[in-house]
């Protein structure tokens, strides 16, 4: 087997042990076939994952395809219901005529898919669970669970497991979002990593950064904190807004953007959340709501985590939490809160802080916009936390473990 090239490039950031590890166990695998199926090429965390960890296992000599399913109006409005319900916020039910609406609707989708010639299947996040069982050809499978399902609602549970006996492992963000019950030998959790070479995550120098800034109509000479993550209920904008203005009390040159290109096809409420900040915005010319994919790319993302005083992700659910990892790699450390991905990568006091109340996260946000030299240390911290725990080679590794269980079945 060949070296890969993109693997190669992390040996300046990982130890050559395990760059070495992740090379013996692609040998044990070569040649097998892996499909992964999902619901959008792009936008959203699992696309982003599939863009790093492919071409790498193609490189070591894992023949892999991606097939996405893209679901109709009504299956997004059911998903983004049983995703709700999922992540424990809500009380509820799932009616019976959407459940089954949406498995026919998945049940038209398979042809494509016996196509695909695989030795394991990946089938990604709650919205295509049904998909092994509905195919013996998806078979044998991986159910690969990226949302935040450490406390679902019963209802919700209950309408996944009915489809999980198909599959021969489950894998997932966190120790703590494992569904309980299920076997330990049939679960694996694959940290998740970002790639530090792409243009959202690579160096930028700050002269473009600031100019990228200027170009979103922020005033660099002002304190700046952000939020990048979807318009989405479960990143709790409205809490953003609500700290950012008690800090404008004691800071009132401070500035709020809340950065979320709306490009991932799956989420069906972003425009009605961004439409609902708008009003709960009233008009602050501070306030800047960033969601023109035209004009918010990689670069401007970047810009925004490597130069903003700030960084907060006040996410009430999360299954992981990518733009946290990002952030940090930036060397920010980031006011998050409980939620389960937040509190695998935020170590309260040390690389970021931990806040879940409007009025503490307030606090801490005014505490490293004054103290310039505590948020650099802290930002150090959470750098180096990212890269000895969160960049792709790690992920990779937990991957191919879970490959590996399935294959030698």
């Amino acid at each position: 087997m060949e070296g890969s090239l993109h693997l190669e490039q992390y040996s300046q950031f990982v130890d050559k042990v395990l760059i070495n590890e992740i090379y013996l166990r692609a040998s044990s695998l070569n040649g097998i076939r892996v499909a992964h199926i999902n619901t959008t090429a792009e936008g959203g965390g699992v696309a982003e994952i599939l863009q790093s960890l492919i071409p790498i296992m193609q490189e070591l000599g894992l023949n892999h395809t991606w097939e996405v399913i893209r679901l109709s109006d009504s299956s997004q409005k059911f998903m983004a219901r049983l995703l709700d319900l999922l992540q424990g916020g809500e009380l509820g039910v799932l009616p019976q005529e959407e459940q089954d609406a949406h498995i026919e609707e998945l049940s038209h989708s398979l042809k494509p898919l016996r196509e695909i010639q695989a030795d394991v299947y990946v089938v990604h996040d709650f919205q295509l669970a049904p998909l092994a069982k509905l195919s013996h050809h998806i078979r044998p499978a991986i159910w690969f669970c990226h949302v935040d399902t450490a406390n679902p609602n019963p209802e919700s549970e209950k309408y996944i497991r009915q489809f999980l006996d198909a599959y021969d492992l489950y894998a997932f963000n966190s120790a703590t979002s494992i569904l309980k019950g299920l076997p330990q030998e049939d679960v694996q959790v694959i940290s998740l990593g970002i790639n530090p070479f792409s243009s959202k995550n690579m160096p930028l120098p700050q002269s473009e950064g600031l100019e990228l800034l200027t170009q979103c109509k922020i005033d660099v000479t002002r304190p700046l904190i952000t939020q990048v993550s979807r318009f989405g209920k479960w990143k709790n904008p409205w809490q953003a807004i609500d700290a950012y203005r008690l800090i404008k009390l004691q800071i009132p040159s401070v500035q709020l953007a809340l950065v979320g290109a709306m490009q991932a096809l799956d989420d069906v409420k972003s425009a009605e959340v961004l439409a609902g900040l708008k009003c709960y915005a009233e008009g602050d010319p501070d306030i800047y709501l960033l969601h023109d994919s035209t004009l918010i790319g990689e670069k401007e993302v970047n810009a925004f985590q490597s130069f903003s005083s700030v960084i907060f992700q006040r996410s009430s659910r999360e299954g992981f939490g990518l733009t946290v990892t990002e952030a940090m790699w930036k060397k920010q450390p980031v006011v998050g809160t409980s939620a389960t991905g937040l509190c695998r990568q935020i170590v309260h006091g040390q690389n970021g802080y931990i806040a879940d109340e409007t009025e503490k996260c307030a606090n801490y946000a005014i505490k490293l916009i004054q103290n310039r030299e505590l948020s650099h240390k802290l930002g150090k911290q959470a750098h180096v936390f990212v890269k000895n725990n969160f960049l792709v080679p790690m992920m990779i590794l937990d991957y191919l473990k879970a490959i590996s269980k399935v294959a030698k079945r």
